[in-house]
Order: structure tokens, then sequence, then C-alpha cells
């Protein structure tokens, strides 16, 4: 199974849109039913999360369109569950699925006093206040009525429940459109949205809980090919993807890394990602490090092979005395690791350079190396064969193509199309991009990863992985949820901002046994 077909589908509000005509006119289900469907589901997934609505004021803010419609079904299911629904409506309901359903809930009220109507304008203190407004229907700056009706809503004492988007909130980029709803609960349609995972959706869009609405898997992935491919990452995924190794394995035969990097000062980054790339699976590791510090990384990596890198008499790498010295670690590696600590200095600079230029291995860049290629896109399209993989921070980023990215997503697939090389742009969340313009939503991760060396665990994990035979996008995305699983893992036990990057490489061991590969797994493996 491959990396596409594992992952959760994420759908922009245009390929939503085809997924609900293909729905509709090819496969058969009405819109009404669409409906039907997605309000009941709501109603569920609030059940589960909230508690049941039973003695509930529920205010419902619904909009003109089909995302209104939905809060007109969510209604009646509330209802019929023991809630007090308070309807708020406009004047005029532009689609017929919308009012049709707005008459039904109308001749219920007909026959309960738990059923009221207002404007958006009446002033309610409720338990629960759902934004069934615009939906993934917005991608402009919102007008100033709605601007000042989100911004009651925020201040409302109850609790925020938002169908599919929370107002004001683009959907494709997780821009805020002025302002948008404050959502403790985000109850989303048929499939994720990028603008709930990136940007500022996860500040505003609360939990999210996806619900079936009828629409078949393959109509989902049929409409996501309409627009540049997403995915959320999931442990299936990485599950399907791990290496497990074979009963005759060797260490020479389970994977080679070479991690080169380090300067005085700066040995914690090499022998961080050294020591990461080992503990996910690489049979055999080698950190080439500058000789006047190889003793101390020598010291913490007892483990591990060093290699000493020639210095020049003032203290710099002489680079060229260096790529000697490597000739013969690189011929037995299987995939490098270029940058962490390496220091920016023109020998440094220069030894990255002549590393990529001359080396066709799968490789990693990370920190010093992606430094030392600002303004060298030339170089690394025509050495890269798409088997290089650039993992920048956002300062990095900038660095790297001069550019400042408002929308992680695009700027990753930019740059990954640009350059022609995997680019994994770090943050919360992490987004993997491919030169063919697929990109990938890293789904775990806390704050716990904003310390220093987190980003050298990474670089190694992945080397490991390309070392043991994944395709770089794969080994990319793996690298990423284990080491979010693994600050999961910590910050579950221990409190987030305590955490140091070795951290993450001492709960590997357990969190691959128990989510990821598991003892049985290897025992089992031929």
């Amino acid at each position: 199974m491959t990396l596409r077909s594992s992952c959760l589908p994420v759908l922009t509000a245009k390929s939503q849109r085809v997924a609900d005509d293909q729905a509709i006119h090819t496969f058969g289900l009405p819109g009404f039913t669409l409906m039907e469907l997605a309000g009941r589901g709501a109603a569920v997934a609030m059940e589960r999360c909230l508690g049941s609505p039973a003695g509930k004021h529920v205010a419902l803010y619904c909009g003109k369109g089909n995302n209104g419609g939905d809060g007109f079904v969510l209604a009646r299911c509330l209802h019929e569950r023991g809630a007090l629904v308070q309807v708020l409506v406009p004047n005029v309901i532009r689609t017929d699925d919308a009012q049709r359903n707005l008459d039904l809930l109308k001749k219920m009220a007909r026959h309960s006093s738990r059923i009221l109507f207002g404007a958006y304008e009446d002033d309610l203190s409720a338990d629960w206040y759902v934004d069934a407004l615009l939906g993934t229907g917005v991608t402009q700056t919102l007008r100033p009525e709605m601007l000042d009706l989100v911004r009651r809503l925020n201040a409302a004492p109850g609790v925020l429940i938002a169908l599919d988007m929370p107002t004001g909130l683009h959907p494709d980029t997780g821009v805020l459109l002025g302002d948008a709803v404050r959502a403790s609960l985000t109850v989303t349609m048929a499939a994720l949205k990028p603008g709930l995972l990136v940007g500022d959706g996860p500040g505003v869009a609360g939990r999210v809980v996806v619900i079936d609405i009828g629409i078949p898997r393959y109509i989902l992935e049929e409409a996501q090919a309409t627009s540049e491919h997403t995915g959320l990452s999931t442990d299936d995924a990485v599950r399907r993807l791990l290496p497990t190794r074979p009963r005759r394995a060797h260490k020479y035969s389970v994977g080679m890394a070479l991690v080169i990097g380090g300067s005085p000062g700066l040995t914690g980054a090499p022998v961080m990602a050294s020591t990461a790339a080992a503990r996910i699976g690489a049979g055999y590791v080698t950190c080439a490090i500058p000789a006047s510090v190889q003793a101390l990384a020598s010291s913490r990596l007892t483990e591990i092979a060093t290699v000493a890198l020639p210095e020049t008499r003032s203290g710099d790498l002489d680079a060229t005395a260096a790529m000697d010295v490597l000739s013969e670690p690189l011929e037995r590696a299987n995939a490098i690791l270029i940058g962490p600590g390496l220091g920016r200095s023109a020998s440094a600079e220069s030894l990255v350079r002549q590393l990529l230029t001359t080396v066709d291995l799968p490789t990693v860049i990370d920190a010093d190396g992606l430094r030392a290629l600002a303004g060298m896109r030339d170089l690394v399209t025509g050495h890269s064969n798409r088997r290089w993989v650039l993992t920048p921070h956002l300062g990095e980023f900038r660095h790297l193509t001069s550019t400042n990215p408002a929308d992680p997503l695009e700027a990753a697939r930019h740059c990954a199309k640009k350059w022609m090389s995997i680019v994994a742009l770090k943050g919360m969340p992490t987004v993997v991009a491919t030169p063919q313009a697929d990109a990938y939503i890293c789904s775990t991760g806390n704050t716990a990863l904003a310390t220093a060396g987190t980003g050298d665990v990474l670089a190694g994990m992945c080397t490991s992985l390309l070392a043991q035979g994944m395709h770089p996008i794969d080994a990319m995305v793996c690298a990423a949820h284990i080491g979010g699983s693994a600050a999961d893992r910590y910050a579950s036990n221990s409190a987030a901002q305590s955490m140091m990057a070795l951290d993450m490489v001492r709960e590997l061991p357990g969190l691959l046994a128990d989510r990821y590969i598991g003892h049985e797994t290897m025992k089992t493996a031929q």
C-alpha cells in the first residue's frame, strides 16, 4: 500500500464541492440525503464529545446556504434528543435543500414549545452555540456585519461548535478572514479540510471530528485528484510503510547511515542525529565530525563509529582533505545527512557543495547544510534526482528561498517543485511536499518540540529510514509522524516544556514496539 492511499484524504473546498457533486449526480445520492446525514452525524458527534443534549439550551446560527441546512437538520436531531433549540435564521434561504429542511423544522415547531426561532441580532444566553453560518463557502475577508456576529459568538458564555468549518477561517489555508469563530469542537463533513490543520486552524477549530455522510471513499479520492493531493499522516500509514528486519539480517544489510556535521561548540547536533539514526533501526551509523571535537563526540557515541575530518591550521574544516577522508564511509553508506552543527564558515559551505555534487546517494540536508544552499537552486535541481530531502524550519526556509510563507502547504509545494526535492517545512504541523506537488500534513506533535535539537533528531531518523531502503517521501513522512508521536508520548507523562531533544530518542524503543512495529512482528518477519 502506498503513502497516498494509506493517509487520510484532506480536501480543499473546491475538491469537496466536486465530491458532493459526484455523489449527487454520478453516484445518485441526493443532496437532501447528504444534508440529512450531515446533520444527524453532527448530533451524534456532539453527544459523544460533549455529553447528552437533553435539557440543554442550544442556539443554532444558520446561514443562507447548505451549511445552514445542515444546522436545520441538527436542530431537529437535538430536539429529538431532549434539547431546547433556538434557531437564528436569515431572511432568505438560497438552496432548495436548506429551505426544505427549514420547512420541516417549522412543521415540528407547531407541535413543540422546545423549538424557537429568532434573528441574528437576538441576545441569547445558551449552553451550546452552533456556528452553521458559512462553512467552507467563504474565502474573502468577512463583511462587517458577519465579523460582528463572529465576535459576539466568541464572547458567548457557552460551548461553541462549528459545522464543517469555523466561520471566518479560510478552508484551504487556515488564514483568519478578519476573525473567526473560536470553536471547542468542529464537526466536518466527509473529509478533513486543510484549513483545519494548518495556519490558525488548529487554534480556532478545537477538537476536529470527521463524520461520514455517505460519500464513498473512491469519490473522495477522485475529487482529491482534481486539485493537488493532500494527505494526513496516520499510525496505520506508518505501520504499513516501516521496514521490518528479515530473520537473517545483519548490521550491514539493514542500513548504513553517515552523518556529517559538528563544529566547536556544536557537537550536540550530529551526536543527537546519529543517536536517533541508530535508535530507529539503521544497522551501522558513522558520525563524521571535525578532528578537534572528535574525542568529545566519541565520548558520547560509544556505540557509533566516528570519523575525524581534517582541519586547517586556523581551525576551519579542510574541505578537500575532508572529501578524501569521507571517500571510504561514503562507499559503504546507503544514505547521508549533511549539516547538523556544521557551522557557517566558507570551508563548511564548500564541503557541503562538494559532497552534493559528487555523491549519488539519498541525502538529507539540514541546518547549516541548508544555509550553504541559499542561492544554489541550480546545484540542487541538477544533482538531487528527487532523492534529496530538505528539512528547513521557518527561519531556514526564509533564508533558503528568500520568501516568507503565509500558507505552509503552498510554500512547501512550491519549494519542492522549484528545487526538485522533498521538502519538509518543520512547524506545528510539519508539512512534507514532493516535486509532484503531493503534500502530507503530520498529525502528531505538540509544543514539546519547540526546543533545540528536535530538528537534528528528526533529520537523523529520516536518514536512517532512507538507509533502510525507504523512498524519500515515505521516510520523511514516517520520521515526522514518529517524532511527533514521541513528543506526544513524552508529554502524556511529563510537562511538555521540560522535554529535551534526546528525550524523544529515549521514547522511541517503547513507542515503536507499542504502536508501529511490535515484538510479534519482529519475531515473525522473514
